[in-house]
C-alpha cells in the first residue's frame, strides 16, 4: 500500500514537473517572439503614422513629435502629437487619436491647420463590422470633415457631419476622436510655439561686453 502511494506521488510529481517545464519553455518562447517582433511592429506602426501625415500634408519636409515636450500629459484618447513643417513654415498639427467604436477603439490621424480647420482624417486601426462600421474609414465619408472647425456635431449647424445609418457607434468614434483633438488645441498651440522656438532658435546674446 505504501509503495502504491509513493508511486502515485511520484507520478503526480513527474506530471507536475513536465507541465512546469512546458509552461516555462512556452513563456520563454513567447518572450523571445515578442522580443523579435516588437521592433518590427513598432516600425510598421511608425511607418503607417508617417504615411498618414504625409497624405494629409504632402508638402511637409519636417515632422516633429511633441512627445518629449508634452511628457505624459496627453489626455486619454490622444497617443501622440506632431508639428508639421515645410522648411521653416509651420503647416499645422497631426494628432494620433483614438475613440471607442462599436467593437473596439478606432485609431485615426487627424490633421489640423494653424487656423484650426480640419485638413483631413486617416484611419490607422479599425475592427468594426464589415460592410457597415468599416464604412467610416472610407475617404468618401471622411472627406465630409475636411475644412470644418470644431466641435463637430451630428446636429444641423456650420460644423455638421452625417452619421452613417446603421453605424452610429463607428461614426461617433470618428467624431469623438476629432473633437478630442479640438479640445486639446489650446495646449497644442502652446506646444507648437515651444517647438518652433526649439526648431528656429533666435540669438539672445550679443557679442562683446556692455
Amino acid at each position: 500500500m505504501e509503495n502504491e502511494k509513493k508511486a502515485a506521488l511520484m507520478h503526480i510529481a513527474t506530471i507536475t514537473g513536465k507541465l512546469m517545464l512546458i509552461t516555462t519553455l512556452t513563456a520563454l518562447l513567447l518572450a523571445c517572439i515578442n522580443l523579435l517582433t516588437e521592433p518590427v511592429i513598432r516600425a510598421n506602426d511608425e511607418a503607417k503614422k508617417n504615411a498618414a501625415v504625409m497624405e494629409l500634408f504632402p508638402e511637409a519636409t519636417e515632422i516633429i513629435s511633441l512627445t518629449e515636450t508634452v511628457g505624459e500629459t496627453y489626455p486619454d484618447g490622444i497617443n501622440e502629437i506632431f508639428a508639421v513643417y515645410k522648411a521653416d513654415l509651420f503647416l499645422g498639427y497631426c494628432a494620433d487619436a483614438q475613440a471607442m467604436g462599436f467593437g473596439d477603439y478606432i485609431g485615426m490621424m487627424v490633421g489640423i491647420k494653424p487656423d484650426y480647420r480640419i485638413v483631413g482624417i486617416r484611419v490607422l486601426t479599425i475592427a468594426e463590422t464589415p460592410g457597415i462600421g468599416m464604412a467610416v474609414a472610407e475617404q468618401d465619408y471622411l472627406s465630409g470633415y475636411e475644412g470644418l472647425f470644431g466641435p463637430v456635431t451630428f446636429e444641423d449647424g456650420p460644423y455638421h457631419v452625417d452619421a452613417i445609418s446603421g453605424a452610429t457607434y463607428s461614426s461617433r468614434a470618428i467624431r469623438n476622436g476629432v473633437n478630442l483633438v479640438f479640445d486639446y488645441l489650446t495646449v497644442l498651440d502652446e506646444l507648437s510655439r515651444n517647438t518652433q522656438n526649439q526648431y528656429n532658435p533666435t540669438e539672445t546674446e550679443e557679442d562683446g561686453n556692455e
